[in-house]
């Protein structure tokens, strides 16, 4: 077992150093996590979608971008893309069904829909990988086989490369370079994606010293059915919680023993939702020091918290009309939230004293277990300091979380 300054060191390294030099650019991107904050300025409002535009600024002829996404919306992601593929950069797309507006339309109209190019937009059936109408590609991945002097590039994201997430959204984007055997998992599961089929194995996963990935999709017709209804343990969400222990060892946790466990959670409902809930409570009553932000969150969960003591903010502000989540419908609901889908725990997790955060796509929610996504299990004190950070700004503010139960009409993020 490697010591902890030794695990911080090798992190650092992954993260930071590049694999090579670029004589002619020697940028690198920012690596590991940032935020943005839809109730900042406009650099504020824009830091997550401004990392992945240098990276496709600075992406040199011959190399090739990945992108997996549920949108895209913004006119000046796709100008971005088309002058990458003009001096000779490989652009390969593949979006969500849902909302195929102009901007797809239009870089589909220049990068070509053939999947067997060099370039191209492919539009998934659902969840690319389910072979059903089910689910959606929902993952948000940005990769870069070189950008500046960076190679094998990973940006994974809870934000669309939409207006909206930068308006009116609480977004991450976690990003890793230097890690071929990361990049190469990522490539094997894009070239699933743009397939469009029934893929087997339906769960892909990376285990790296300091950073683990899975790639998950709805495992079966039947099977889905049970998860969706909150029951069995096959959900990989709960099988996360039930590996936190809630005695933390010295150094760990709240320095009185409990390991601390933080959630930030946008859609969180349902048997599925429930059933997270419950296993919540269950820790709770064990000995961990648990608190939760949230976005949308049924009343159940809520109520299922709350009774187990554990304290609940709701970050959605500003109700009323908006373009509902497939854009083919006006629905009522909060136009200012937090979109965020990550976990830290501080204290022992499988087994072992230390911090770790799991983020990404992956909603708390009967959809997450019927789509493609994808969540990081990143081990890093640092980067675990980064997202707690995060939430405690958030659910220490009230301007940015409130108690449960109400719909304010004000806009903080305006």
């Amino acid at each position: 077992m490697k010591s902890l300054a030794t695990a911080v060191l090798l992190l650092a390294t992954l993260l930071v150093a590049p694999t090579t030099a670029a004589a002619d650019d020697p940028w690198l991107p920012t690596a590991g996590p940032v935020f943005n904050n839809p109730m900042g300025g406009v650099k504020a409002r824009t830091k997550v979608v401004r990392q992945v535009h240098r990276a496709i600024r600075h992406t040199p002829p011959g190399a090739t971008i990945r992108i997996a996404t549920y949108n895209i919306d913004r006119r000046d992601t796709a100008r971005l893309l088309l002058k990458a593929h003009r001096r000779g950069v490989q652009v390969q797309v593949v979006v969500n069904d849902n909302i195929v507006g102009k901007v797809i339309r239009g870089l589909r109209a220049e990068l070509g829909g053939n999947r067997k190019a060099g370039s191209f937009l492919y539009v998934c059936t659902a969840s690319c990988r389910s072979g059903s109408p089910a689910g959606n590609l929902h993952l948000k991945v940005y990769s870069f086989s070189q950008t500046g002097a960076a190679r094998s590039v990973v940006i994974s994201s809870s934000s669309n490369l939409g207006y909206g997430a930068a308006a009116g959204q609480w977004n991450d984007a976690f990003t890793v370079y230097g890690d071929d055997a990361l990049f190469d998992a990522w490539t094997t599961l894009f070239q699933q994606l743009k397939r469009d089929k029934v893929a087997n194995p339906r769960h892909l996963e990376y285990r790296g010293e300091l950073v683990g990935v899975d790639f998950q999709r709805l495992r079966g017709a039947q099977r889905s059915q049970v998860l969706l209804r909150g029951k069995g343990t096959a959900d990989p969400q709960l099988k996360r919680l039930r590996q936190v222990e809630c005695a933390a060892p010295g150094g760990f946790g709240d320095g009185q023993g409990h390991t601390l466990v933080r959630v930030n959670m946008y859609a969180w409902y349902a048997g599925r939702g429930e059933a997270l809930a419950r296993e919540l409570a269950s820790m709770r009553a064990e000995g961990c020091d648990i608190a939760v932000v949230g976005s949308v969150v049924s009343g159940p969960v809520v109520r299922i918290l709350q009774k187990a003591g554990i304290p609940v903010r709701i970050a959605d502000w500003d109700w009323g009309e908006k373009l509902s989540t497939a854009g083919d419908d006006i629905v009522f609901g909060s136009r200012c939230y937090s979109h965020l889908k990550y976990v830290t725990v501080n204290g022992t997790f499988r087994g072992a004293a230390g911090q770790v955060v799991w983020t990404g796509s992956e909603n708390w929610s009967p959809p997450g277990r019927s789509s493609d996504e994808v969540t990081f299990e990143i081990r890093d004190p640092a980067v675990v300091a980064a997202y707690d950070t995060q939430w405690q700004k958030m659910y220490a503010s009230n301007r940015i979380t409130h108690r449960p139960g109400v719909q304010p009409r004000s806009r903080p993020c305006a």
